[in-house]
């Protein structure tokens, strides 16, 4: 254990830390600073930046041993609360931004620290930032991040009034169709909506800690779970895998419409036969604290006989694929096609034609 003593927020903290925790464990766990989001853990998706000395940094891939005493840390509780928005969180929530709203915090603070460096950025300035700090979101494709990000720059310049970026209520009181934020917009802005994780640190003292179990093949038939090994580790109350569920142990997978070829029902809640992809949960540790959980997770043994793994609709159309979900074909769903007129003559008299394949989702 160390000792260290730096700013978070504008605050001095002074606390005892085990120097190999990093620094969003620390942040999250031991300062309740749960704004900063851990996505993927590795350094990879931005979810977790904070600002480190005015510089951006990755805070699940930075250990706090290398903090020095002295050291400022912004995090998204510092740029701005639910009661006093910064233009960015403001932008952020009038264009859209915040739809599941994880990488939000992540989002806000990098583009933070690109207006600090860059008050007058053009679009394709913005974008290349977030590529090269590696920036990831799922929603929204990045169009509404840069159309907040260039409505922030001009109230931080002057050029635009801050209460541009408020939603109007129309005359008519009506808000189908307009830019009315979503209820949870504010507080994904600010980084203090809770998500799973989150509520996992708030729970009563004693609450059992939960790690999962997951897939590392995407196809594979079950032979056996061995989670004998897993059961004796410490801190473990139970490993749960399919034989514990109660009831059918399925879900409703495929959607299903009169002229699907399955059931529906394809789906298990924790697998039992099968692996249909890569993650998937086949067993969950409960214990006393998520490290002890992680370790014990590590020791359930799958023995797995590993079937060809389709990447794409195509390779799992080809007539010698095997059948994913057993009993149900792998073109479950038809979807008629209607054309329209032919297109030749459109193209005879079009400057520029491209021409390609596409395949798209079910």
């Amino acid at each position: 254990m160390i000792q260290k003593q730096f700013f978070v927020n504008g605050v001095e903290r002074n606390i005892v830390v085990n120097g190999k925790d990093t620094l969003a464990k620390v942040l999250r766990e031991q300062l309740g600073l749960t704004g900063t989001k851990v996505g993927c853990g590795q350094g990879q998706c931005g979810a977790c930046n904070v600002i480190l000395n005015g510089k951006l940094v990755r805070s699940c891939a930075i250990k706090i041993d290398k903090i020095n005493d002295g050291d400022s840390i912004t995090t998204i509780e510092g740029i701005g609360t639910p009661q006093k928005l910064h233009p960015l969180q403001k932008a952020f929530i009038k264009h859209g931004v915040t739809q599941c709203g994880f990488c939000v915090p992540g989002f806000i603070i990098s583009a933070k620290v690109l207006l600090d460096n860059n008050p007058s950025p053009t679009r394709e300035e913005v974008r290349e930032w977030f590529h090269k700090n590696r920036n990831a979101c799922r929603c929204t494709g990045y169009i509404p991040i840069v159309d907040a990000v260039m409505d922030a720059a001009k109230v931080l310049r002057g050029e635009m009034d801050e209460s541009e970026l408020d939603f109007k209520m129309p005359e008519d009181g009506r808000i189908w169709g307009t830019a009315y934020p979503r209820p949870t917009a504010v507080a994904k802005a600010t980084g203090t909506l809770d998500y799973g994780a989150d509520l996992g640190l708030k729970m009563p003292e004693g609450t059992l800690q939960l790690a999962l179990v997951q897939a590392t093949v995407s196809h594979a038939n079950i032979k056996n779970i061995d989670i004998s090994e897993a059961e004796k580790m410490p801190g473990v109350y139970k490993v749960v895998t399919h034989k514990d569920i109660k009831g059918k142990n399925r879900i409703t997978g495929l959607i299903t419409f009169p002229t699907n070829l399955g059931d529906g029902w394809d789906r298990p809640i924790l697998c039992d036969e099968k692996v249909f992809q890569f993650g998937d949960a086949i067993a969950i540790v409960c214990a006393d604290t998520y490290e002890n959980a992680c370790a014990a997770a590590e020791k359930v043994k799958v023995d797995l006989e590993v079937l060809p793994a389709y990447m794409s609709a195509p390779a799992a159309m080809a007539e010698d694929a095997l059948e994913i979900h057993p009993g149900t074909p792998n073109v479950y769903y038809v979807q008629n096609l209607e054309k329209g007129e032919p297109t030749a003559p459109i193209f005879e008299k079009a400057p520029n034609v491209v021409e390609d394949d596409f395949y798209v989702q079910r």
